[in-house]
């Protein structure tokens, strides 16, 4: 069952290649392109957390190829669309870059049991740097969040 969308880049090329769809349910490529990955529960996306988490990823992220504004576009409404589908709300989309900053100060337990593997989330940075907005974990999260929550009500 799943109770997440966790949100990610890939930190590679801008477009995605077999490592990258075997990673991650969906693929947001830099001209906003969707491509699909392997299924819920049969990726390594969110250390502890991936049979209950469905993870999209820009593909890039990196100084070398930075997330594009389409491309962001795509990622915000892709994840609103995935929101409805699983009957979530855009409060149960996180970042894997906040899902690290959790971990570490010991929050997460408010989301699910600690467990052995969560740890392998600390110190990611998906997601803090793109377009309009670079932040930390939680800043981050917070921004995408709202702009997921645009396209979310506009899904009927």
């Amino acid at each position: 069952m799943i109770k997440y969308v966790i949100g990610h880049w890939t930190g590679g090329m801008l477009s995605p290649n077999g490592t990258d769809k075997n990673s991650y349910q969906l693929l947001i490529d830099g001209r906003g392109k969707v491509h699909s990955g392997k299924p819920p529960g049969c990726t390594s996306s969110t250390g502890g957390m991936n049979s209950i988490t469905y993870n999209i990823a820009c593909c890039g992220g990196l100084s070398i190829s930075k997330i594009t504004p389409v491309q962001i576009e795509k990622f915000y409404k892709t994840c609103a669309e995935k929101l409805k589908e699983y009957g979530l709300t855009p409060e149960e989309f996180y970042t894997h870059a906040r899902i690290g900053e959790m971990v570490r100060d010991g929050s997460i337990v408010k989301l699910l049991p600690k467990n052995r593997y969560l740890s392998q989330n600390v110190g990611k940075i998906d997601l803090t740097e793109i377009p309009n907005c670079k932040g930390n974990a939680a800043q981050s999260c917070s921004y995408i969040r709202n702009k997921i929550k645009w396209y979310y009500e506009k899904i009927r």
